[in-house]
């Protein structure tokens, strides 16, 4: 599959869709593979305009650069950026380095982008891919399928975003967790991120740890630094904000989707998480 950054070299593809009838909340907004060894190659993410994108940026050779808030990383040989617009950091090519050869997608979507933002608070802005994960084959088929121009209608470009975000998750959830921080608490919370709409208890979740209740919450407060139920509630509410932002759902579905059939509960919830209730939030903003 990774063949096919030889067989189409250096090509950028932007698929284009006529208007939607539906509000989709994954888009591949392009992908593309690229080389660069000049100066003029510079980014700022707060000069690309205000609307939200993620970009997922994967190094197959040579080496550039990425300043993000007050930190300096060599994105090298093997290493991903994962980059949200607008935000602030600038991504360039150095005169320091030969070359710097890449592949990228770039997605958009309320979820999708909640989705990478939980994902790299665990992985930090430049992480290490393996070449031969479920997200670098993913990506090669994305570009695959947009030069051959086989990527021809807003539902597919959605279902692929989804794809190359679940299958990142997958990837990312298990390698990125930082330091010295257990493998089953990164795993738990990939779990509590793929089943957000499901009623989630700490008892399942200490199952899939292999620990007691006790030792795992106790484990994961100390890494997370909140407690699983908080967590848990944390992850819930962002979803229902969500929602309420871009979805013309009722109360009762929002808050189904959120994993709680009381919709009452919900309501008691979300006003001590926001300050106020979901009803009100939707018309204040």
């Amino acid at each position: 599959m990774l063949d096919v950054f030889k067989k189409y070299p250096y090509r950028g593809q932007a698929p284009i869709f006529p208007a939607r009838a539906f509000h989709l909340h994954s888009m591949l907004i392009n992908c593309g593979h690229q080389s660069v060894a000049t100066p003029a190659y510079s980014f700022d993410g707060m000069k690309r305009g205000r609307k939200e994108m993620f970009i997922w940026q994967y190094t197959l050779a040579g080496c550039g650069r990425l300043r993000f808030e007050d930190e300096e990383y060599r994105v090298e040989q093997g290493s991903a950026m994962l980059l949200t617009i607008p935000e602030n950091h600038c991504y360039y090519f150095s005169p320091e380095d030969e070359y710097w050869e890449f592949v990228f997608v770039t997605l958009n979507g309320s979820e999708l982008i909640r989705l990478w933002r939980e994902l790299r608070k665990m992985t930090g802005p430049v992480v290490q891919i393996p070449i031969g994960s479920k997200c670098i084959l993913k990506a090669a088929e994305i570009y695959q399928t947009c030069c051959e121009g086989k990527l021809q209608n807003p539902y597919d470009a959605s279902s692929m975003a989804y794809d190359f975000t679940m299958c990142a998750l997958r990837d990312l959830g298990r390698e990125g967790s930082g330091g010295n921080r257990p493998e089953y608490i990164t795993r738990v919370s990939e779990y509590c991120m793929e089943h957000i709409g499901e009623d989630i208890a700490v008892d399942d979740l200490a199952a899939i740890s292999g620990y007691s209740r006790y030792h795992f919450s106790r484990m994961f407060h100390k890494y997370q630094g909140i407690t699983p139920m908080a967590f848990i509630s944390d992850l819930k509410m962002r979803l229902a904000v969500r929602l309420l932002q871009t979805e013309r759902l009722s109360i009762k579905e929002i808050a189904e989707k959120c994993g709680f059939m009381d919709v009452s509960y919900f309501c008691k919830v979300f006003s001590n998480s926001q300050g106020v209730s979901p009803a009100r939030f939707r018309n204040q903003k």
